[in-house]
């Protein structure tokens, strides 16, 4: 599938301007299909009056993506029925920016709609079918909705060793309600039980729990030594460290028994990270972890790193995190084109900072030829066409760029939520932790209970790849 278009028309006749952009499409020497989305006029309105526009998007997307486009060029998206005049403008505008479609009005309202996607007549509408179709953007909707797709697809076991914290007890169920994952809770039965029924959450008899005691523990207790070795690790020392229950799960990581680890609600990224890095250790190849944020906008997503692990990277460490972040896009189904991002663009500034990031990024590109990269950018220049092809004429990247490298811890964390908290609409999910040999993924003590859940999603489709 290459391309959507809405339809939206002010009067009733919605088959038949439906019919007319399908003949449009077939003219074109192209295939097409009707897409209704799957709620009714009633259904959305009250949605969109709630201020719930992100959750019916996500639900209209994820619907989406379970149909079988495969074998048509043009999807033909039927627009608002049954909606009051602002209600339905609303409704198509959002549905527009969650499909990445083009809009086809040739109606009194067609100068509401955004002009860079109108197909305000007929002959627009030809014109648009005969190009050539653009790359079509991710929107916040269609990520979310297909990040808990291939969740739900992977089918993975990811423990939580949070297990009665009262936030991922909710999680848990929704996640099982949901099919995004199996959650193995690591906790005291009753206490966890017990939590659910504080939270009003009915948890299923059958949800897996484990409880840790010291015979459990011990049959991990040989391996901890053997790993730690170098360390001096004795069998108390083991003893003592699978007393904490973070521990205890990133050992049953490491011997297969689950897929994957979220942890963080109520412990420090360091508690978290450390059992990892002492048991799990990184990927073959890759020298130490780093993070990403999916920056999800109404239209489009992005992914920024590190924001969470590296203080000041080396220039090495930076390629390293460039062609990490690389991968990651390229898991999740996102286009890749990566910025390392600099206060310099080229050669415009001199200094130790930008000579770092001009020496990661030489290093990305000989040991990834084939990888789009392409620094040092300033950000308006990585992601402003007419900026980039200014400052930066002939790169690949410049006014472009998909999946963006910070120079630094600071500069990444100021920049992941100034973005967040400042572009309207706008939804963190991460951070995700990458290189290591297993996914593990820490949680702001201050996430949401839907944080959790799409931090579960990440980890699994994670495993899964």
């Amino acid at each position: 599938m290459n391309r959507v278009i809405l339809v939206a028309t002010a009067g009733a006749n919605m088959d038949a301007k439906v019919k007319e952009v399908e003949a449009a499409v077939a003219a074109a020497g192209l295939k097409s299909a009707v897409y209704k989305p799957c709620v009714n006029g009633g259904e959305a309105a009250a949605e969109l009056k709630a201020h719930r526009s992100a959750v019916l998007m996500e639900k209209i997307a994820a619907d989406f993506l379970q149909k079988d486009f495969a074998a048509v060029d043009t999807v033909v998206v039927e627009g608002a029925t049954g909606m009051a005049d602002a209600i339905a403008h609303k409704f198509n505008d959002d549905l527009a920016t969650a499909l990445d479609a083009k809009i086809f009005s040739d109606g009194e309202d067609a100068d509401l709609f955004c002009p860079n996607r109108l197909l305000a007549c007929a002959k627009c509408l030809a014109k648009e079918l005969a190009a050539e179709p653009a790359e079509r953007k991710t929107s916040q909707a269609m990520f979310r909705a297909g990040l808990l797709l291939k969740a739900s697809k992977a089918k993975k076991r990811i423990v939580l060793p949070e297990g009665s914290e009262p936030r991922t007890v909710q999680a848990a169920k929704l996640v099982i309600d949901r099919k995004i994952a199996v959650p193995v809770l690591v906790g005291k039965k009753d206490e966890i039980f017990k939590v659910a029924k504080e939270q009003g959450v009915e948890l299923p008899a059958d949800i897996e729990i484990i409880e840790p005691t010291a015979e459990m523990a011990e049959k991990y207790v040989p391996t901890l030594v053997e790993l730690r070795k170098s360390k001096g690790m004795t069998e108390d020392q083991a003893r003592a460290a699978l007393a904490d229950n973070v521990m205890l799960a990133t050992m049953m990581l490491k011997m297969g028994e689950v897929d994957g680890l979220v942890s963080g609600a109520i412990h420090s990224t360091a508690d978290t990270l450390r059992p990892a890095l002492q048991v799990i250790k990184c990927a073959p190849g890759v020298k130490s972890v780093s993070s990403v944020f999916f920056m999800c906008m109404p239209g489009k997503t992005y992914i920024y790193g590190d924001c969470a692990i590296n203080l000041n990277p080396t220039a090495e460490e930076l390629a390293g995190i460039a062609m990490q972040c690389d991968d990651t896009a390229k898991a999740f189904g996102l286009p890749s084109r990566v910025a390392m991002l600099s206060y310099s663009t080229m050669n415009s500034g001199k200094g130790p900072d930008a000579d770092l990031v001009r020496e990661a990024t030489k290093l990305v590109k000989e040991a990834r030829p084939e990888m789009l990269v392409d620094g040092p950018l300033q950000y308006d220049a990585a992601t402003v066409p007419s900026v980039g092809s200014l400052k930066a004429p002939g790169s690949t990247v410049a006014g472009k760029a998909t999946v963006f490298v910070f120079p630094s811890l600071s500069a990444g964390n100021i920049g992941y939520k100034a973005v967040q908290r400042s572009a309207h609409g706008t939804i963190a999910i991460g951070p995700m932790l990458q290189g290591l040999a297993k996914p593990v993924n820490d949680l702001s003590r201050g996430a949401l209970v839907e944080d959790i859940v799409y931090t579960i999603a990440l980890t699994a489709v994670q495993a899964g790849v």
